[in-house]
């Protein structure tokens, strides 16, 4: 996932400029149409089940919340757009990204937001509720051993079903591994 900011000019708040290129439809295959829309909005749609957001996407979007408003921005001068875009920029370059001790210690800590790779697995934490607790720490395998990696600091609790990820929620790993049990591995992937 990727964050594209788009040009703030004068016509920002109105819609997009002549120099904005929207994504279109490919096939279906990734996408079946682009919609812009404010962060919460999107977030609100996944709580209601209305649309589906897989882990990353809402874990991205849940912490881009704290700096775009929920609602459209329509009423937010040039200068106020930049004010929240400099905000952004900053917390993407901030280290290290841990707030609480625990995590700061860990390596991915000192990783700053703008590089961090996420490959969600899961956790050997069983729920009372079913759903399934998603580390964010780990990239890829096809960057493993290269120093690179995510979240140590919040998991993603969700479940999964035919229609794609529901109750996704964004959690302290900390927290999560009080409340729940911890259960073998195997027993975790054997429910995915």
């Amino acid at each position: 996932m990727y964050i594209y900011l788009l040009p703030l000019t004068s016509s920002a708040t109105t819609g997009f400029s002549k120099e904005t290129i929207v994504p279109t439809p490919d096939g279906g295959i990734e996408h079946t149409t682009a919609k812009f829309d404010a962060v919460g909005a999107w977030l609100a749609r996944a709580a209601a089940g209305d649309i589906s957001l897989y882990p990353p996407q809402y874990y991205l979007l849940t912490l881009l919340s704290r700096f775009l408003p929920s609602e459209a921005q329509t009423e937010l001068s040039t200068a106020e757009l930049q004010t929240q875009r400099d905000e952004l920029l900053s917390f993407l370059a901030h280290v290290p990204t841990a707030d609480s001790a625990a995590a700061a210690g860990h390596l991915t800590s000192r990783i700053p937001w703008a590089d961090k790779v996420i490959s969600p697995s899961a956790l050997p934490v069983e729920r009372s509720d079913g759903r399934v607790v998603l580390g964010l720490e780990k990239p890829g395998p096809e960057l493993k051993g290269s120093g690179r990696g995510g979240d140590f600091e919040r998991v993603v609790v969700t479940r999964f079903t035919r229609e794609g990820p529901s109750e996704v929620e964004i959690r302290s790993r900390e927290e999560i591994l009080a409340e729940g049990k911890v259960v073998s591995n195997a027993t975790v992937s054997g429910r995915l």
